[in-house]
Formats: structure tokens, C-alpha cells, sequence
């Protein structure tokens, strides 16, 4: 079958046809007009315009036109670190990787953000070899400063932190190193504030998430770990025995003068009391010979001579409770007993 079209009919078709033809490429480049005369800044972030390759402006929040193929926006490179504990068929122990991404925009984001550094090796002044990995918590301040002072940001900060922390932790030793994180921080921001100011940055804060010694150094930690508390236990065991020695030497003196104290005065007391009672016996005989000695001044007796006629009386009776043991030859005064009777 065969169709023949008209004069009309073909110029109509291909009207059509060229004005699709023309529809695409005018809606295309209508979308980049668009696109790129029209922005869209958001809130703490900021665009650098440029006119004619030199700087314009600097986009605050809102609405911007831009004239095409006259205006342009700068675009700046930031690599982002990414952390992430990889185990390799090789190695037992975990291996630690950082996977760096490199973006280009022309959005500047002031809000505080971190970078995360790759770990890096530092031998400390006693030549022993320690892993560092630091952290930094930062802000852009300046965004014309940030596109056109340096190349990469980012990278020139994580350079001018390793440098630093190199110099810091190779003047001091390992011990001062695991025990004076704080010290190296604040040195570390001190160090790099005025350089990265210079860049449109500013530091809030420098962190070292771990310090990590080689695996010998760690083993040797542990055995000076092991020997430490072993002699910890050691002193604490001696001293307590020490004290326990003082204390029951303590006790013993203690109990025996509390022992010696006691017979000191039961000794004291019954030699009080032997004294109280001989002084009553004494007082009593005196008294008993005063009366004596009274009665026998009618008899012209003296008492004396009475007295140890009673003494030589009470003699002869124990000697003749016991005469029926043994024979005893004694004189008999018969003066004295005469005149006592």
C-alpha cells in the first residue's frame, strides 16, 4: 500500500518534527539555566560566588541569582576518613583501616564537625614505638579563607597534625605518654590554632582516641603489670603480719602487767591487812600486859618474869605432845617456873 502525502501534509510533519527536535534541547538547557543562575543556600552554610574567575560575593542563607556563563561558583576538596576494623587471613589480631573519600563542593558547611585521622606510628624519646590515633573537632569560620588559602583543606590539617604530634610525644618518654594525654592535647591545639586560623578553620577541641603500644612493649607492660601487684601483695602480706606480730607482742606485755598489777596488789593488800592485824594483836597484848602488870603490883611480881613463865609453860606442852616420837633432854628451870607460880 502506498500513501501519498501532499505538500502540506509533508511541511506540517516535519514542523513537528523540528520543533520536537528543538523542544529537548531548549527544555535542557533551560533546566541548566536554571540550575545554575538559581541557589539555594541553607541555613550555617555559605557559597563563594565568582565573576569572571574573580572573587564576587559570599552567599549567606537564602535565594541567589547568578548570570550564566558570568558567574560561578568555587568549589573546594575535603576528604572524609572513614574508620573500620578489618581481619585479615594473614594476621590474627585486628587490623585497623581507613578508607579516604575525597569529595569537591561548592557548599560550605559551617556547623562543627570532626575529623577522624588515620593512626599513624611515633617513636617516643626511649626509642619505643607507640600508635597514635588522634581525633579533631573543628569549625569553619571564614569560607573565603577556606576555598582560596589552601588546595586541600583537609589534607594540609591532617599533615600539620601528624608533624606536630610526632614533635610532641618524640620529647617525651612512653610513661609520660600514656599519663599525659591531656598535656599533648592542649599543646597539640595550641601548636596548629594559629595555622589553621590562617586557613578559615577554627579548633574547639584535639583528642587522642587510643595510644596504643607495639605487642612486645604490651607484653612487657603486663609482666611489669604482674610484678607490681605481686609485690603489692607481698608488702600488704608483710605488713599485716607485721602488725599482727606487734599486736599480739602487744597483748602479751598488756596481760602481763595487767597480771603483775593484779598480784602487785593482792601482795599489797595481804600484807596491809597482816600489818593491820598484827598491829591489833600488839595493841590487844599491850593492853592485856597493862592489865597484867596492874594486877601483879600487889604480889611484887613483875611482868616480864609472868610472861615468859607463861611462854616456857606453853614450850613444855608442845614438847610433851611429842615426847611419845622421840626423847628430848632440856634444862628445868625451876627459878623461873618457882617464881611464876
Amino acid at each position: 500500500m502506498i500513501v501519498v502525502l501532499d505538500s502540506a501534509a509533508l511541511s506540517n510533519a516535519l514542523g513537528v518534527y523540528f520543533a520536537v527536535l528543538l523542544a529537548i534541547p531548549s527544555v535542557v538547557l533551560l533546566y541548566i539555566f536554571l540550575t545554575r543562575s538559581i541557589r539555594v543556600v541553607g541555613y550555617e552554610t555559605r557559597l563563594i560566588v565568582e565573576r569572571f574567575g574573580k572573587f564576587h560575593k559570599e552567599c549567606g542563607p537564602g535565594l541567589h541569582f547568578l548570570i550564566p556563563l558570568v558567574d560561578k561558583t568555587r568549589s573546594f576538596r575535603w576528604r572524609d576518613v572513614q574508620t573500620s576494623k578489618a581481619r585479615q587471613a594473614f594476621n590474627r589480631e585486628g587490623k585497623e583501616t581507613f578508607v579516604t573519600q575525597q569529595r569537591v563542593s561548592d557548599i560550605i558547611d559551617l556547623r562543627e564537625n570532626i575529623i577522624d585521622f588515620p593512626s599513624q606510628p611515633i617513636i617516643t624519646r626511649d626509642n619505643v614505638e607507640i600508635t597514635v590515633h588522634p581525633m579533631l573537632l573543628y569549625k569553619l569560620i571564614k569560607p573565603m579563607r577556606v576555598v582560596y588559602e589552601t588546595f586541600d583543606i583537609s589534607h594540609a590539617v591532617e599533615k600539620i597534625v601528624q608533624t606536630t604530634l610526632r614533635a610532641i610525644i618524640g620529647d617525651m618518654g612512653m610513661d609520660d605518654t600514656l599519663a599525659s594525654r591531656e598535656e599533648i592535647n592542649r599543646a597539640l591545639k595550641t601548636r596548629i590554632q594559629k595555622i589553621v586560623r590562617n586557613w578559615g578553620m577554627l579548633i574547639i577541641r584535639v583528642e587522642l582516641l587510643e595510644i596504643t603500644p607495639t605487642a612486645s612493649v604490651q607484653q612487657a607492660m603486663n609482666k611489669q603489670l604482674i610484678a607490681e601487684r605481686e609485690r603489692r601483695a607481698l608488702v600488704v602480706k608483710s605488713d599485716g603480719y607485721r602488725l599482727q606480730t606487734k599486736m599480739v607482742a602487744e597483748g602479751n606485755c598488756e596481760s602481763v602487767k595487767a597480771i603483775s598489777t593484779g598480784e602487785m596488789q593482792v601482795r599489797s593488800l595481804t600484807a596491809k591487812g597482816q600489818s593491820e592485824a598484827k598491829t591489833t594483836i600488839a595493841e590487844a597484848e599491850g593492853q592485856s600486859i597493862s592489865i597484867i602488870s596492874e594486877a601483879l603490883k600487889d604480889f611484887d611480881v613483875d611482868v616480864s618474869q609472868y610472861i615468859v613463865g607463861l611462854r616456857y609453860i606453853e614450850t613444855f606442852k608442845v614438847i610433851a605432845q611429842k615426847a611419845s616420837q622421840r626423847t628430848v633432854f632440856l634444862p628445868y628451870e625451876s627459878d623461873v617456873v618457882g617464881s611464876t607460880m
